[in-house]
């Protein structure tokens, strides 16, 4: 059984349960920022899109 990813795991998200709201605020602007810019390049990129 995997022992150490599963304290690395307990342990993350113990930090994480710390964090400050304005933290989240800025990581979801973040997240939601390069989620666009990952879809719009993907859409025009794509090599599936290249085939039809």
């Amino acid at each position: 059984m995997p022992v150490v990813p599963l304290i690395g795991v307990g342990f993350s998200l113990w930090l994480i349960s710390f964090l400050q709201p304005d933290t989240w605020l800025r990581f979801a602007l973040w997240f939601l920022l390069g989620l666009v810019i990952w879809v719009f390049y993907g859409r025009r990129r794509s090599a599936l899109a290249r085939r039809s």
